[in-house]
């Protein structure tokens, strides 16, 4: 067995673990449906390199140090650009999260408005409307003899 075919079965196996893995990392949520579909094409890929001799035969013609080399910088990158992936999702699902928040929010409050507007509407009705200067009547209440209010004057 030559290390091309030892760098194929490599392939093969490292495309079904990133199929099963990614998989596995959508059903508990932890990666984005997007991303992880682009998980799945890639894994796909590196499956279908590895298995059909006519995509990897050029592996032939490189030194077998260079076989290695690539092949754990591959294994390398695809680790990194996963856990980027992750980090990715997780920024993507608290934004969707915070979305909803401030949606919920936003309701809400339009509700408690409603709400106030109701009760003004009532205490103008029961009042008849002479507490509608509330804020003057209470400004103006003091002669002004008192000075600034905190000093022994």
């Amino acid at each position: 067995m030559t290390i091309v075919d030892i760098v194929r079965v490599g392939l093969v196996i490292e495309g079904i673990l990133i199929i099963l893995g990614i998989f596995w990392l959508h059903t508990i949520k932890r990666m984005a449906v997007d991303l992880a579909v682009v998980w799945e094409f890639l894994g796909g890929l590196l499956f279908l390199a590895g298995l059909v001799p006519a995509l990897s035969s050029w592996l032939g013609y490189l030194q077998t140090e260079v076989i290695l080399a690539l092949f754990l910088m591959e294994i390398i990158c695809i680790v990194g650009w996963i856990e980027f992936s992750l980090l990715l999702s997780q920024l993507i699902m608290k934004s969707q999260e915070l979305a909803v928040q401030v949606s919920l929010l936003n309701f809400e409050n339009e509700r408690v408005l409603a709400e106030l507007r109701e009760i003004e509407k009532k205490v103008n009705l029961i009042d008849g409307g002479e507490n509608r200067n509330e804020k003057d009547t209470v400004r103006y209440q003091y002669d002004g003899t008192g000075g600034s209010g905190d000093s022994a004057d």
